[in-house]
């Protein structure tokens, strides 16, 4: 076959990203785009970290140890599956007839591979012993400096006149994907002295074990037994990594001691005489045996052991056979073209690919809400694993989900500044309205605990914080912070806010009291405090809600309707803040019938007009939730339990749940006059006839955790498992508010792609895959 000279691995030429769904382009567009994503960002040397850190913008990816944070732990694996997939590149693109131009990059691309998984071997200083990966340079590793599992594995190592910081602790799975990939190498693209440089790399690595009574001997000297735990006749898929590596080894180097494990591993375990297999499905394991057996049912010419590999074949399959992973399709059908299920089995594995993105950062994804989706889900849509696509799978409906923002505050001097408190009490400021998710940077490294809520003054650099251990106070937009004397008795902090009359006056809310601060002038804010809580019934916690008149802003202290409303289960207390006298308000909630929601919310129009709510399981009706509603400083109630008794009378239990919205609610807040409530089905708008609407468009993961009405602004925030969102419209419609915390603060990650590379390359090597559709634009869903 010959092949179209502008078709096929013009991805070294020219780059022309598309601005629309990545996923849809064409999928010889894909592997150029993939592919100069992984060597601009994931390309240590040719080393492949599957997972990275994504740089700030106008940064290029740190090759050494001061990256912050690179998946070089597992990296000669997946470098390992990459030089395999881009050697089925080399030797389909010279098969093909392309122009000579394109094989020599894919000819140098795999080299390149291969050189970094050989570096691994030979950084370490001892023969065979093969390094996990490695970064350039000295010093500690991002995994040093956050104490992970292998900070005592770090090395420091030289080769080809560099210096190495390499990671030691090699597995079974280390050595077996290394012999893979450079088996693979060996057999499709490794020419001249590669091949002679190969053929060593290969003898060493297979030597390590072979010669040491099949044990990998760590740098520290803990043995890892190549076999695992095995009762020496009972083949498994760790004996199967063993055989093929042996055989593999042999087919390189000629050398009988490798002949002599084989044989042996074979009559062992029984492989001659294999008829059947039995094994659990298991995606890590699969992965390496199924890539074994390609290289073995090229290399192996014994009928028997033919036959028997295919056994081994046939069994993956069975666990896989309806997993859509365009690997093991590939693979096993260029194993077992006669197989049945072949036209649908390769349908699926088509759609995986043409569904595979090329923006590969990591997402939020919840599919378990969806009544629309069913696995195996499209690439784009899955929760992917964390270093392989096909090691992992596409049947994990959720994952890499948000942490939930608990709070958002928007400065009166700038509406575009805006601060979020995350549920792990990090703290982020955003210069430009949310807009971009560059513009959001932490801003808690000096603050001494975490926060929990945060508000702003006068200024946009004045902030006030809620913390786990006490109260603090920043001039300075949080490059420094003060803890501010307010008094300790009242119990863990819970919020903090600011007086809208007065910003030099902040109210910190404790669990069982609530302190303001004196205004002695904007040079002593939060000096001098005093209680605005006394006089209350002793006990436990209590939830505080502050509503203050917006009618008089400027009127005198004594003349203004601001209210504080202190809640104790199904008890509310009230007083005006210019009172003294504390009255206990009248009767709400439904006693051991449904609980009270530990919270109350106040009109920012009207503060005596409070909203509390309850939830309740009653009648086998599931979850759900009622509002009720004082526009009197909470002496009378709508929806009162005379109010249900009535409704049940007109119309039986249906008429009770006419009252009710269906599932739980968070707090909820007034927007645009009209009282908003984050929930299970997106964020739902009461309406002027009581009902409620359900508004999810734009929602990624309508799930509403928290919802917001900052001061300073009519947008309206809700915190969700894909992160903040705003609203523009009152809650109608929502858009990414691009603060999404999945790792360490607001960082983003991404995967390389090279899965995708290793199977496209597979499905045109094996003819699975034509010209014409690797050219098309997927226009499917």
């Amino acid at each position: 076959m010959r092949f179209a000279p502008a078709l096929l691995f013009c991805a070294f030429l020219t780059s022309n990203l598309h601005a629309e769904e990545t996923w849809r382009q064409p999928l010889l567009e894909k592997d150029r785009i993939i592919e100069e994503g992984i060597v601009a960002k994931h390309n240590i040397l040719g080393l492949y970290p599957s997972l990275v850190q994504i740089p700030e913008p106008g940064q290029e990816f740190d090759l050494t140890t001061t990256n912050p944070f690179a998946d070089v732990v597992h990296a000669v694996c997946w470098t390992s599956n990459h030089l395999a997939g881009a050697s089925f590149r080399y030797a389909y693109l010279k098969k093909a007839g392309a122009p000579a131009e394109q094989i020599a990059a894919a000819k140098q691309r795999a080299d390149e591979l291969f050189e970094a998984v050989y570096r691994c071997q030979r950084i370490t200083g001892t023969r065979g012993l093969q390094a996990r990966g490695y970064f350039l340079g000295h010093g500690e590793t991002y995994e040093e400096r956050r104490a992970g599992s292998k900070r005592d594995e770090w090395h420091q190592g030289t080769a080809d006149g560099q210096d190495f910081r390499w990671v030691a602790d090699p597995s079974h799975h280390n050595y077996s994907d290394s012999i893979h990939g450079l088996g693979q190498y060996y057999d499709l693209a490794a020419e001249g002295e590669q091949k002679d440089r190969c053929r060593d790399a290969i003898d060493a690595l297979v030597s390590y074990w072979v010669d040491n009574d099949l044990i990998i001997r760590n740098y520290n000297g803990r043995p890892v037994p190549i076999l695992g735990m095995t009762d020496g006749k009972t083949l498994n898929m760790r004996i199967m990594m063993a055989i093929a590596g042996a055989k593999v080894a042999h087919h390189a180097t000629g050398d009988p001691k490798f002949k002599e494990v084989y044989d042996r591993l074979i009559d062992q375990y029984g492989v001659r005489s294999l008829k059947t297999l039995e094994t659990e499905k298991d995606f890590d394991d699969a992965e390496h045996v199924i890539c074994h057996l390609e290289i073995l049912f090229r290399i192996e010419d014994d009928p028997e052991l033919l036959a028997a590999y295919r056994v081994v074949a046939d069994a993956i399959w069975k666990n896989h056979v309806n997993d859509a992973q365009s690997l093991f399709t590939y693979i096993y059908f260029g194993i077992a073209p006669d197989a049945p299920g072949k036209e649908k089995a390769l349908q699926e594995a088509l759609y995986s690919l043409q569904t595979f993105p090329t923006d590969m950062t990591v997402q939020p994804r919840m599919n378990s809400i969806r009544k629309d989706a069913k696995p195996p889900y499209p690439v784009y849509a899955a929760a992917w694993d964390n270093e392989y696509i096909w090691k992992g799978n596409l049947l994990r409906a959720d994952g890499w989900l948000s942490r939930i923002v608990q709070d958002v505050a928007v400065s009166p001097e700038d509406p575009l500044v805006i601060y979020a408190v995350d549920q792990d009490g990090s703290l982020y400021q955003s210069r430009d309205g949310a807009a971009t998710d560059a513009n959001w940077r932490p801003i808690d490294e000096t603050l001494p605990s975490p926060a929990k809520a945060v508000d702003v003054g006068r200024r946009s650099r004045m902030l006030y914080v809620a913390a786990h251990d006490g109260f603090y106070l920043s001039v300075t937009a949080g490059s420094r912070w003060e803890r501010m004397p307010v008094p300790g008795d009242g119990g863990a902090p819970v919020d903090i806010l600011t007086d809208p009359a007065n910003p030099n006056v902040i109210y910190a809310v404790a669990e069982r009291a609530v302190y303001r601060s004196v205004d002695f002038g904007e040079e002593f804010l939060g000096k001098t405090w005093e209680p605005v809580t006394e006089g209350l019934p002793n006990g436990g916690a209590m939830q505080f809600t502050l509503a203050f008149d917006p009618s008089s802003p400027d009127a005198p202290a004594a003349e203004r309707r601001d209210r504080i409303y202190a809640l104790a289960g199904d008890a509310l207390f009230t007083r005006r803040l210019n009172e003294e006298v504390w009255s206990r308000a009248g009767r709400f909630g439904y006693g051991e019938y449904a609980r009270t929601y530990p919270w109350l919310v106040a009109d920012p129009a009207n503060p005596d007009h409070i909203v509390a709510g309850v939830r309740s399981e009653f009648g086998g009706m599931g979850v759900n939730s009622l509002i009720q509603e004082s526009t009197d400083a909470g002496a009378t109630w709508t929806n009162t339990m005379e109010t249900l008794y009535a409704k049940y009378a007109e119309g039986g239990m249906l008429g009770i749940m006419s009252l009710f919205v269906r599932g739980e609610i968070t707090k909820p807040v007034f927007a645009n006059g009209a009282l908003t409530a984050g929930s299970d089905r997106g964020v739902l708008v009461r309406t002027g006839d009581a009902t409620w609407k359900e508004h999810t468009a734009g929602l990624d993961i309508p799930l509403a955790r928290t919802l917001f009405a900052p001061r300073h602004t009519d947008r309206l925030f809700t915190g969700t498992p894909a992160g903040l969102y705003v609203s523009k419209d009152h809650g109608a419609t929502w858009e990414s508010a691009h603060l999404v915390l999945q790792f360490e603060k607001n960082t983003r990650r991404e995967l390389g792609g090279a899965a995708f590379v290793d199977a496209f390359w597979r499905g045109m090597w094996y003819g699975f895959i034509d010209e014409e559709t690797a050219k098309a634009r997927f226009e499917g869903e």
